[in-house]
């Protein structure tokens, strides 16, 4: 497996991959995400933050459950992030997943986007939520 490609499997319900495309990263979270699985999710997206991403997109499209719980990692990982000064945003959120982010405001904050491409293409010239 190539240096740049990491893949984290987590219990029976989700598997989260990373990979690296230049000098971001993708995180892609296939499955479901809620309480019981937090603490791997907020562990997953801080190790790819020790890597410094210039971006880092997180691919929800394969999420077929998606809870507050995943919602508090991923803004935990977003303030982790500003920090580093990486820039963490969303790719192609399932309709479940999109419907959290927006129920809760949560898109105000976490930039979104429809695809992977769009994501790593946020240079940081969108306004920072």
């Amino acid at each position: 497996m190539p240096s740049d490609y990491c893949s984290v499997f987590i219990g029976p319900d989700l598997r989260i991959e990373s990979r690296r495309a230049g000098q971001n990263t993708v995180c892609v979270l296939v499955g479901d995400a809620h309480m019981g699985n937090e603490r791997q999710v907020r562990d997953a997206l801080r190790a790819v933050l020790d890597g410094r991403p210039a971006v880092l997109a997180v691919d929800l499209a394969a999420v077929r459950l998606f809870t507050s719980s995943c919602l508090n990692a991923l803004l935990s990982a977003r303030l982790t992030a500003r920090a580093a000064g990486t820039r963490l945003v969303l790719a192609a959120p399932s309709s479940g997943a999109r419907r959290v982010l927006e129920i809760t405001g949560a898109d105000a904050v976490l930039p979104v986007y429809d695809t992977v491409a769009q994501a790593l293409a946020d240079n940081g010239t969108a306004p920072a939520p």
